[in-house]
């Protein structure tokens, strides 16, 4: 059975990803991730309450929770693109948002009016969008760690791995093909011979430098080496 971290409660959750809220590497497990979220929802509903500042330090609070965001796809295998694309969206409306709310209030004639509609309908069109790859990236967050070492480290939930899934877990050798060659050791091409060790000579290496090849006794042919 394989070997479980247990699940971080709501306050080691969110301290730790305070601590790594510049670590846009490694990996983040669900419950870092959603406890934290949990507070970041908490925080937008207070700030919505403040007139244009608010929307403001929401996007704040956006950017500033992207490298969780990051770390929690890296957990399940994926890469950034879409958290960069779902948050530049999110930018966008937000923006589009604010000169709407200008327009309006500031409004004076009819004119004035159908502007700041018209920024607002293009607000909408970038809100559908990103409500589809919102809708998409809440689906990968919701998934469980990948149980092995990927390409971005370590698994966080599974720290020996899980074998018999397909995957071997951190360090463990292939069960078929060339072995891997352990650490400290150069590695050696597939289908080339290995090298001898330091300090000695094949059959047919070239003597030290300064030293001349021994020649056969008189009247014996020199051994060829053999033909492959």
């Amino acid at each position: 059975m394989a070997n479980v971290v247990p699940q971080l409660d709501f306050g080691t959750a969110v301290k730790l990803s305070l601590s790594r809220i510049k670590d846009m590497e490694g990996r983040s497990r669900r419950s870092e991730f959603w406890w934290t979220a949990l507070a970041i929802v908490i925080v937008n509903i207070v700030l919505n309450f403040i007139p244009i500042v608010g929307p403001i330090l929401t996007i704040c609070v956006w950017l500033v929770a992207a490298p969780l965001m990051i770390r929690r796809l890296h957990d399940t295998g994926r890469g950034p693109v879409l958290v960069y694309i779902y948050l530049a969206l999110t930018v966008i409306m937000q923006i589009l948002a604010l000169i709407t709310y200008f327009k309006a209030k500031n409004a004076t004639t009819w004119a004035d009016i159908d502007s700041a509609a018209g920024t607002g309908v293009i607000s909408l069109l970038v809100a559908i969008p990103a409500a589809i790859i919102g809708i998409i990236l809440i689906v990968f967050w919701c998934q469980d760690s990948q149980p092995f070492t990927n390409q971005f480290g370590p698994s966080p939930k599974y720290p020996d791995g899980m074998p018999g899934m397909g995957q071997q877990p951190y360090g463990a050798q292939p069960m078929y093909g060339p072995q891997q060659p352990r650490y400290g050791q150069p590695q050696q091409p597939y289908g080339q011979p290995q090298q001898p060790p330091y300090g000695q000579q094949t059959q047919y290496q070239q003597p030290p430098y300064g030293q001349q090849p021994q020649q056969p006794p008189y009247g014996q042919q020199p051994q060829q080496p053999p033909q492959r």
